[in-house]
This record gives structure tokens, sequence and C-alpha cells, in this order.
């Protein structure tokens, strides 16, 4: 039983000197089956009533794909604990290795002897914080296209966006155009009938009439092309693209919390636009 394995131990599982000391015995002396010992003493966290709305988001990339995954916990303090930031990284490089490509997937994923969602329930046991795996989605671009990502406050907001060719320094700040002004639409032409009188309605709702050419303004405001270029404010995104000859193709942003906090303002069984908080079950 060496000190050096006992400091490991403690590290890589949060157990105390004597729950350690214990496996390596039982273990007769043997790190790994110690560490597989000491994992499967520890249980996911219950939690009490708040809804996981913290936590983090992530974006990684591998030539022709891209994932962005978020895992919620309880509380602000989840977001900076260290065990929470590797756990995003060695999730993170598994997942995109992989063909999944929602949360249910992802949880099955077998990662050595053990499936994600066994080492999202160790951490969580760990840090004695309900986790929860919330979204994942994987986005696949052609060889002549470019992927650009962009990470605010450490995870708080991850974006990525494609372009029609290689711009690295273009590519991200558009992402960072997308964490900072979180646009809803692309372009206005992209948006259809049905999206458009909906927004109308929250216009409607919000000012107490209907005027036509500040609902457009307004619209516009959530347009991504159609937005002042937060790197230089004389230009819209939309000419600035058409400067540089570059196409934007599509964007995504994900920021911890996205439609749980908005209706945690509500009261939670009648959220504020009548839908239904959905969490994967655990």
């Amino acid at each position: 039983m060496t000190i050096e394995h006992i400091k490991n131990l403690r590290q890589a599982t949060g157990k105390s000197m004597l729950e350690v000391k214990k496996a390596l015995i039982q273990a007769d002396d043997d790190y790994e089956k110690a560490l597989v010992l000491l994992k499967k003493s520890h249980t996911k966290a219950d939690g009490n009533d708040r809804v996981p709305s913290k936590g983090l988001t992530k974006v990684i990339i591998l030539e022709n794909e891209a994932l962005l995954f978020e895992i919620n916990a309880e509380t602000d303090f989840a977001s900076k604990h260290p065990k929470l930031i590797e756990l995003m990284d060695f999730l993170g490089n598994h997942f995109i290795k992989s063909d999944v490509t929602n949360p249910k997937s992802a949880l099955k994923l077998s990662i050595g002897n053990q499936s994600a969602e066994a080492h999202i329930d160790f951490i969580s046991g760990i840090m004695k914080e309900r986790l929860i795996l919330r979204r994942l989605y994987r986005v696949k671009k052609q060889d002549t296209q470019r992927f650009g990502s962009y990470t605010h406050l450490g995870g708080k907001v991850s974006t990525l966006v494609i372009i029609n060719q290689e711009n690295d320094k273009l590519s991200k700040d558009l992402a960072m155009q997308v964490a900072a002004t979180a646009p809803s639409y692309l372009r206005l032409d992209t948006i259809d009938l049905e999206t458009i009188q909906y927004e109308k309605m929250l216009f409607e709702k919000a000012h107490g009439n209907m005027d036509e050419e500040a609902f457009l303004q307004e619209l516009k405001l959530k347009t991504l092309e159609e937005q002042v270029f937060i790197k230089n404010p004389d230009i819209l995104i939309k000419d600035f693209l058409k400067k540089e000859n570059v196409e934007l193709i599509d964007f995504f942003r994900f920021e911890v919390g996205q439609g749980i906090l908005d209706k945690l303002s509500c009261r939670l069984e009648l959220p504020c636009d009548g839908s239904l908080i959905t969490l994967p079950k655990t």
C-alpha cells in the first residue's frame, strides 16, 4: 500500500483516507481493482427540489463533425468544480468519436467498462449534486465547408457556425457574434409564416399594438445576418459577409439553462408559454 496509490485514489474518487485504505486492502493493493471498488460504492446524488438549471455546455469538433452538449447541475458552484470540467472534456472526447446523436444514446455509450451514465452518476456522487445530460446535438458539414466555434465564460455558452470556405478568423468572429447577441434566426427569408405570426403575437402582447415597421426592426435584431457586426458597428453581418464573399450556412447556440430558466420565472406547473418542463428521467 503506497502513499502514491492512496493519494491518487483519493484524488480520483473524493473518498476519505480510511475508505481508500479499506479498498486497497480488499483489492490486495491492486490500484485498478481498488478504483473499481471505490467507484461502485459511489452513488449519484439524489438532489432536492431544485430543478437542475446550472452547469456547463461544451462544443467539440472532429473533422467534418461537431457536437454540442449540456450537463445541468443544481447550483452555480458546479460550473467551476474541477470534476465537472474534467467530466465535460472526458465525455466530449468519447461522444465525438462515437455515433451518438442524442442524450438517450449518449448515456448508453460504453466508455471503458462503464456507460457514460455511470460516469456521470459517479461524478454526481463526488460533487453531491444531481447531474443531468440534458441536451446533445451532432452537426455534420461538407468537406468544402468550415466550422467556427466559441466558448463563453468557461462553458456557460457554446456556439458553432458553418461557413462555405476556410476562414478561421471570420468563422470565430461569427461564433462570438452568436454568443453575444443570441440570434433566433439566420436570415429573414428563412423564417416561415407560422413563426412570423408567433413573433407578431409576442410583439403585440409586449407593446399593446401592432406597428409593422417597429415589428420588422425588432425581428431584425433576432436575425443574425441583419444584426450589426460586434467587431465593426458600422456594418451589418450580411454586408460583411458579402464583402468577404463568404456564405453563412448555419449556426447553433447552447446556453446553460436555456429554456428552463424562463419557465422557472413563472409557476413551475404552468410555465409562461404554456409548455411543460421536460427533463430526462433519472
